[in-house]
């Protein structure tokens, strides 16, 4: 090996360390999140990121469960990834009906930093953004099931946009992936409203009105049924 090469391989450990070290004394410092980020740097991402502070910490929008964003606090650290710390309360909604078990949400909030990776992924090096799908579109998707090819997990659509997911069957990768993960991986934790509930309809109480309702959201012969034997 080049006295280059074993220089370059030097400054990039201490580079990691120095942000380590710097995270330790962070708010929100978990060392397994650290361990998690570079293992799946290594596994997913070809060791190409450059490690971030990784922070149990509230995210900028309001209903998110993390984000990712630049950071320049310390010479060196190019991204800030901040998780929602209640998620471990399992106070989150589809969490809050759940079964708060400590491991299933461990596992939840480790698939959070694994969605923010891909988020951190385009934007230290393709400097794809998706900024016309909020951060899920086809960049994001591309990578995400790349992913889940390896781990076994199905794809998802190609954007957040319902006309590229739901309607082809897929899922969408905004909330990849937690729609994706077979049933039971997080310990009965994550319990999604669901899609498919029936909305509710509004019958006027004026009986022509009402019908044309009443027509467009029944059977009629099933309806008429019904009210005979009532």
């Amino acid at each position: 090996m080049s006295t280059l090469a074993w220089t370059q391989e030097e400054a990039e450990r201490t580079l990691r360390r120095q942000i380590r070290e710097h995270a330790r004394g962070q708010e929100g410092y978990d060392a397994r999140l650290y361990d998690l980020w570079e293992e799946w740097n290594a596994r997913f991402f070809e060791g190409l990121l450059v490690p971030p502070l990784v922070q149990l910490a509230e995210p900028g929008q309001t209903h998110s469960y993390g984000d990712c964003c630049n950071y320049s606090g310390l010479a060196g650290i190019r991204s800030r990834i901040r998780l929602r710390p209640s998620i471990l309360d399992g106070t989150l909604h589809n969490l809050k009906h759940g079964s708060r078990n400590p491991e299933g949400l461990r596992r939840f909030l480790e698939d959070v930093l694994l969605h923010e990776m891909i988020h951190q992924y385009h934007q230290e090096i393709t400097g794809e953004n998706d900024a016309s799908w909020s951060g899920h579109g086809p960049a994001f998707s591309q990578k995400a099931n790349e992913i889940a090819a390896k781990l076994g997990l199905p794809p998802v659509g190609r954007t957040c946009k319902r006309r590229d997911h739901a309607d082809k069957g897929l899922q969408s990768p905004s909330q990849w992936p937690h729609d994706v993960r077979p049933a039971g991986y997080y310990l009965g934790t994550h319990v999604p409203a669901r899609a498919d509930k029936p909305k509710r309809v509004s019958v006027p109480l004026d009986i022509g009105q009402a019908v044309p309702v009443l027509r467009k959201h029944f059977d009629v012969v099933e309806l008429c049924r019904q009210l005979t034997e009532s």
